[in-house]
């Protein structure tokens, strides 16, 4: 097999700060759990906002030419577009969140987030399952014998 193509090298880039960024707002943190005003760094939603922004579009283009490119590996687009959904969904949370934190508490109704977070939760599931089954896919073809 040929070396992975860039347009996954560049797209499990875009997982990394991906993950870090969902970490970075999900994770535990003590300044959820003891809200004491000034004393823990406040959560960035409008970096998170910009910072997944350009990931959706750095990834829309890596979709779009795996989608083009006739020898890539199977479910490679497919796995690019599901990670691309999930970032756009967690792009909305933020962008909802960092409205509320710019004074207008009633812009996120606790309904409308829950629904929110368990879409955002099946698209990562489905995000997930794309991606295993595409490495198994990548581990198969390595696995080949050259000739």
């Amino acid at each position: 097999m040929s070396d992975l193509p860039d347009e996954l090298i560049r797209a499990n880039t875009i997982l990394d700060e991906y993950v870090s960024i969902h970490d970075a707002i999900f994770k535990f943190s003590w300044r959820k759990a003891l809200p004491i005003p000034g004393f823990f760094k406040a959560t960035d939603f409008g970096t998170h906002v910009r910072d997944l922004g350009r990931l959706a579009s750095e990834l829309a283009a890596i979709t779009l030419a795996l989608k083009a490119e006739s020898g890539s590996l199977e479910g490679s687009h497919q796995y690019t577009a599901s990670l691309l959904e999930a970032v756009q969904a967690l792009r909305e949370i933020c962008g909802r969140f960092y409205e509320k934190s710019q004074g207008d508490l009633s812009k996120y109704p606790m309904a409308e987030y829950n629904a929110n977070l368990k879409t955002y939760e099946g698209l990562m599931n489905r995000c997930q399952e794309l991606g295993a089954a595409l490495n198994q896919r990548l581990r198969a073809e390595r696995a080949l014998p050259a000739g």
